[in-house]
């Protein structure tokens, strides 16, 4: 009789315990009014203004992508307005010299240029992009070394109020040291999607975004419109939710920053 008067003394003092704690728990989210925040992820789709299909595949993708379109494209204007229209991000794609020499398009900034050229050749590029809020840089791994014109890059982007992506083709790039320094808006890319243009290696690159994303709170990726990329994405983005992941338009993390933006 004496033993289960204690076992129900037991019982009753844990449910009690177990009540106390939930109960705790209920009040602190009521308290705070928050959840723990969702991880973010920014895809960029860099080269679109080159083949409009291709782009249009992109483009018609759900969710919040972000597209980079060379200012040299022959689809460059069409393309950007139809992300537009779909109320996709815009950005420009900015060619910059790389370390294979400079490329045969016009409008390349390089190494040669002094800084009238660099802000003249900067003008023309964002003209020729309408819509655009911000650029990144296309190849580039030469000039994004070299302190001087960066420093001239970012001066005339932070004048127009555009955000500034470091594509990161090159470990040796001060671009976002030097943006930062100018006070532009400024993030760097975490994970190339399809460096290696294979179905499974852009599987393996995108989980590896969302890997980053989780562990920082946020990451940036950047593609290209292959037909293999366009699948993965296709396949897998409306799985992030499910993983506790959103994906948000670039703008999106410096608004987050409390970065207020210009918008073109």
């Amino acid at each position: 009789m004496v033993t289960n008067l204690i076992k129900k003394a037991s019982v009753r003092n844990l449910l009690v315990l177990i009540l106390m704690i939930a109960t705790a728990f209920v009040s602190a989210v009521s308290f705070s009014g928050e959840t723990k925040a969702m991880a973010v992820v920014s895809i960029i789709i860099d080269d679109i203004g080159y083949r409009f299909v291709e782009d249009k595949q992109m483009m018609d993708l759900p969710g919040n992508l972000t597209y980079a379109v060379l200012p040299n494209g022959p689809k460059a204007k069409q393309s950007a307005n139809y992300a537009h229209q779909k109320g996709k991000e815009v950005i420009l794609h900015m060619p910059m010299q790389s370390t294979l020499g400079i490329m045969a398009e016009e409008g390349v900034l390089d190494v040669d240029m002094d800084e009238n050229g660099v802000i003249t050749a900067l003008h023309e590029a964002f003209n020729k992009v309408p819509h655009a809020i911000g650029m990144n840089n296309h190849q580039g791994s030469l000039l994004t070394r070299h302190p001087g014109h960066m420093t001239w890059v970012m001066k005339e982007i932070a004048k127009q109020g555009y955000f500034f992506v470091d594509s990161r083709t090159s470990k040796q790039s001060v671009a976002e040291k030097i943006a930062q320094e100018q006070h532009v808006p400024a993030l760097r890319r975490d994970v190339f999607l399809d460096h290696d243009i294979d179905v499974d290696s852009i599987r393996a690159q995108f989980n590896e975004l969302i890997i980053i994303a989780k562990k920082k709170g946020s990451a940036v990726g950047i593609g290209h419109p292959h037909p293999e990329t366009i699948a993965v994405l296709k396949e897998l983005l409306p799985t992030l939710e499910s993983q506790g992941v959103k994906l948000e338009p670039i703008s999106y993390q410096f608004q987050q920053q409390g970065i207020q933006l210009v918008l073109h």
